[in-house]
């Protein structure tokens, strides 16, 4: 009995060393430079690759905790394994409960904020008699409104389409890598220093909200209401309008740099192809570049069909706020804090509006460019019949950045809105000197 259970540990030990050795193997190979680089979990809980090079990944991690902020989760939490000891097992929990319900109860004030301003908006139809303004900022605040919406129901595409655009990065070559980090961490800290100017000068308008404010005291004293209800009532919808639009905005400016970021990188790959096509390189394969550009096509259309319509919106919002501020600040009348106002509203929605388009433009042109010379490559015969097809599909079929499926982003785009407000402008200044 005792040489069995001695000849079983002995099985046993010996089993556990080949199944430590054939892990270690594998660790090896997926952890060497060839293949993936380890992944690691940073502070958000998103992993990343823990390579010489710092990870694509990184470069998206100021927008995802910035979007946290507004009440968008992008990434989930990393659950910390479970230790045997039960004290550290409960505090993690309590911990973990915390956290989510603080971010649940952030995500509901946040988004409730969004929604008061559409409310605020009907209240100003309402009881103000200049309806025209009244309709024009009911519409900016359902355009907002919608806007939040539509990028909290894509926030995992966000995630999953920066981790698809990471892994066709990381094929290529080194010396070809490029990272953003700081020249579009700096128009957003550019974006975001417009919209607080824009905030501090926001009281230097002399009887900014006067007509709405007489018309809600009216209404209050129409109902017999207490006056001094009536006033933290006005001021309260004071607040939420300002808090409402500052969300908006911030969630508008980092959605744009957004997709800027992840245009730039597929531009790169583009560039890259490029440049080993007409080079003529012998030394790549032309199986691996069929490899990168099926992949890159397949992250352009997906960023396509998953930020179209949100693409659409910002245009919207964006020409909108450039031709009301226009008109603005040619035809107010009042001091100087409200032209300079306008002003930064029109440099805001501008910096936008040019950042977006032009970004899916380059990115539009690049891929018509790499599609026409990749058709010049040779393709082996014998390939899989499936990748052939789906290959195929991709060099026929017409690719690109789109909004909401209606226009490919083009430079014409950028020429035909800006000609659009010059000649709106120009109609609505002649009736406005008429009248």
């Amino acid at each position: 009995m005792l040489t069995v259970s001695r000849n079983k540990k002995i099985v046993m030990f010996y089993s556990k060393k080949c199944r430590q050795s054939r892990l270690g193997k594998k660790v090896k190979t997926h952890s060497s430079p060839k293949n993936c680089a380890t992944k690691v979990r940073n502070k958000f809980g998103v992993e990343v690759h823990n390579s010489s090079n710092s990870s694509m990944l990184s470069e998206y991690l100021l927008l995802f905790g910035l979007l946290r902020l507004m009440g968008i989760k992008v990434v989930e939490h990393a659950h910390s394994e479970i230790g045997n000891n039960f004290e550290e097992h409960k505090i993690t929990s309590v911990k973990q409960r915390v956290l989510d319900c603080s971010e649940n109860c952030l995500k509901y004030f946040t988004s409730g904020i969004v929604y008061s301003r559409t409310l605020i908006a009907i209240l100003r139809v309402i009881f103000l008699k200049n309806t025209t303004v009244s309709l024009i900022r009911l519409f900016q605040s359902v355009l907002f409104t919608l806007f939040y919406l539509v990028a909290y129901r894509k926030r995992q595409t966000m995630l999953q389409i920066a981790k698809d655009a990471e892994c066709v990065y990381q094929q290529l070559p080194k010396c070809i890598r490029k990272y953003k980090k700081y020249s579009f961490k700096g128009v957003l800290a550019f974006v975001m220093v417009l919209l607080a100017i824009r905030m501090v000068l926001y009281r230097s308008i002399p009887k900014n909200n006067e007509k709405f404010q007489k018309q809600m005291y009216e209404f209050f004293l129409a109902t017999d209401a207490h006056h001094a209800c009536s006033y933290y009532f006005i001021l309260l919808i004071a607040i939420l309008e300002l808090v409402s639009y500052i969300e908006g905005c911030v969630v508008l400016s980092i959605f744009t740099v957004y997709y800027s970021v992840t245009c730039s990188f597929i531009q790169d790959v583009f560039k890259y192809l490029l440049n080993q096509v007409d080079g003529g390189d012998s030394s790549i394969e032309s199986k691996k570049l069929h490899c990168i550009y099926e992949s890159i096509m397949k992250t352009l259309n997906d960023m396509d069909s998953g930020f179209s319509f949100l693409a659409l919106n910002t245009v919207l919002i964006c020409t909108g706020g450039l031709f009301w501020d226009g008109y603005s600040i040619a035809f107010y009348k009042n001091a100087t804090g409200g032209f300079l106002i306008f002003t930064l509203n029109s440099i805001f929605y501008l910096v936008l509006q040019l950042m977006l388009m032009i970004s899916a433009s380059f990115s539009n042109e690049l891929a018509n460019k790499t599609k026409i010379n990749m058709q010049c490559l040779p393709y082996e015969a014998d390939e899989n019949p499936e990748k052939m097809n789906f290959f195929k599909k991709t060099l026929i079929q017409e690719n690109g950045l789109t909004l909401w499926k209606i226009y490919v982003m083009d430079r014409s785009l950028v020429v035909g809105i800006f000609g659009t407000l010059l000649t709106y402008g120009i109609l609505l200044g002649t009736l406005e000197k008429n009248n």
